[in-house]
């Protein structure tokens, strides 16, 4: 197959979506992925990663966690910091209750963020609302319910200093908030 005729057929699965006609636009996508050959299965074609971030969002929407998880596993193998795969990940082991993953998750999502390849990817969980459900729900949850929290947290601090990044600073302000809560409920 070429290159058009799975363009073409994603092209048409994101037609299908704005229109909300969910199983004509899976099917579609399944079509799309079969067409992408070995080769263009690789980081630099955001169609292929938009493809498989697609059938991986509309099988998490679906409750199909076994082909979401295959979806995330298969293009986190070919781009390991694509936002739209980590953020579904991180909502993957919170179902899973795998609370150190999805912590370690968040924080590669939030690493990703600034790499500046958001244009290309078009990603969906890039925005602030995005970010707003990391900040708010996931990382508190995943922090509260890890088994190691001083060592990320410590992770975190030495990442957030390292990489001089806004959102990893923000995600330690936020396990340092909820660590004071903790203290002040313990006494």
């Amino acid at each position: 197959m070429t290159t058009e005729s799975y363009t073409a057929n994603y092209q048409s699965a994101l037609s299908y979506l704005k229109l909300n006609l969910k199983d004509p636009a899976k099917e579609t996508l399944k079509r799309a992925l079969a067409q992408v050959s070995q080769d263009d299965m690789r980081e630099d074609n955001p169609i292929y990663l938009g493809i498989i971030s697609t059938l991986a969002f509309l099988s998490l929407e679906q409750a199909d966690f076994q082909g979401a998880c295959r979806y995330v596993d298969q293009g986190l193998s070919v781009k390991k910091s694509h936002l739209d795969l980590l953020f579904l990940k991180a909502l993957l082991l919170m179902d899973q209750k795998r609370y150190d993953e999805m912590l370690e998750t968040i924080i590669h999502y939030l690493l990703a963020k600034g790499n500046g390849d958001e244009a290309v990817y078009e990603y969906r969980y890039a925005h602030e609302g995005a970010l707003r459900e990391i900040y708010e729900n996931l990382l508190p949850t995943s922090y509260r319910l890890a088994f190691q929290q001083v060592e990320i947290k410590d992770l975190v601090r030495k990442l957030s200093e390292a990489a001089r990044s806004e959102w990893l600073k923000k995600a330690l302000e936020v396990m340092v908030k909820m660590d004071g809560q903790r203290n002040q409920q313990e006494h």
